[in-house]
């Protein structure tokens, strides 16, 4: 029997960053992502099998039933698949799987058939460090002139890195962006705060590094991140709030966190768009390189 149980910081450091880390892209499989939303989605962990397992709680398909065995390349995937599918007669629940990306469901189809789905609201967006830290190129001049606005429009500006003496501000960013949408801040706009909340207050259990960018001595934007790899970057958060958010004060961290020496990856994942137009139009103002589908679905034999 699996031994399940709520994830925790000792993760980040468990049996599955080895050499099969290279290989990934997926938001999911970031340890800070696995550990923030346990809540959201009732996602529970185990090691086993030389394989950190995953389980989503989730109330949709798309976030329901078992991760990609995150694991090394050599191990033993058709014997950890049997496992899960015990687990899953144990247990009672469908054997099905959700978040797993191209690579994955490939491994997954040489030794189980899966009617596999997908959506475009999953899929995570990847760009290319150097160009988010710089700009460059016909595509992304909007961008450089909201830098270069922002810049001539306020005095004092300043990018801090994440850390014990930012995070403090950097909650006051947070707190900031959630009083301003008032009554109408929904579910998951309040549990997306109580989210970074947590973060701040672990940043170094969960290994999370970002900004805060001021305005004088006032914290106006923050981001926050960690490392899905040593080739891959997963920006977690990015809030800012009031006309600093109008003025371009996004654009600013954005470049001012991908030019940072924190940010030592070729990648950096911007997460999904989850269905929001808006999100989305902003994701993809910057020109992704690539994005990543995931894929959920149940085994039938």
């Amino acid at each position: 029997m699996i031994n399940w149980k709520t994830p925790d910081s000792s993760i980040v450091v468990d049996c599955a960053w080895t050499e099969d880390c290279a290989k990934r892209f997926g938001s999911d499989t970031a340890p800070a992502n696995i550990i923030l939303l346990s809540g959201k989605y009732n996602i529970v962990t185990a090691s086993a099998g030389g394989a950190l397992l995953r389980y989503y709680g989730g109330k949709t398909p798309n976030r329901r039933g078992y991760g990609f065995p995150l694991c090394a390349k050599d191990a033993d995937m058709a014997g950890i698949m049997e496992l899960l599918r015990q687990d899953a007669q144990e247990r009672r629940v469908p054997f099905e799987f959700c978040l797993c990306d191209e690579r994955q469901k490939a491994v997954a189809d040489t030794l189980l058939t899966v009617e596999w789905k997908s959506t475009d609201d999953d899929s995570d967006y990847i760009y290319k460090r150097e160009s988010l830290a710089t700009l460059t190129g016909k595509k992304l001049h909007r961008k450089r002139n909201h830098v270069n606005g922002f810049r001539r429009l306020y005095d004092g500006i300043e990018y801090r890195p994440l850390d014990s003496s930012t995070a403090a501000d950097a909650l006051t960013v947070a707190e900031k962006w959630l009083a301003e949408r008032g009554d109408t801040a929904g579910d998951d706009e309040r549990g997306e705060f109580d989210c970074i909340r947590t973060a701040l207050a672990d940043i170094d259990a969960l290994r999370l590094f970002g900004g805060v960018l001021y305005v004088g001595d006032i914290p106006v934007a923050m981001t926050a991140a960690s490392k899905i790899s040593g080739s891959v970057t997963d920006v977690h958060y990015e809030k800012s709030y009031g006309e600093y958010a109008e003025n371009g004060a996004f654009a600013v961290i954005n470049q001012c966190f991908a030019s940072s020496d924190a940010v030592t990856s070729e990648y950096i994942n911007r997460e999904e768009d989850m269905g929001i137009e808006g999100l989305r139009t902003a994701k993809n103002s910057y020109y992704p390189a690539f994005r990543v589908r995931k894929y959920y679905g149940v085994v039938r034999c």
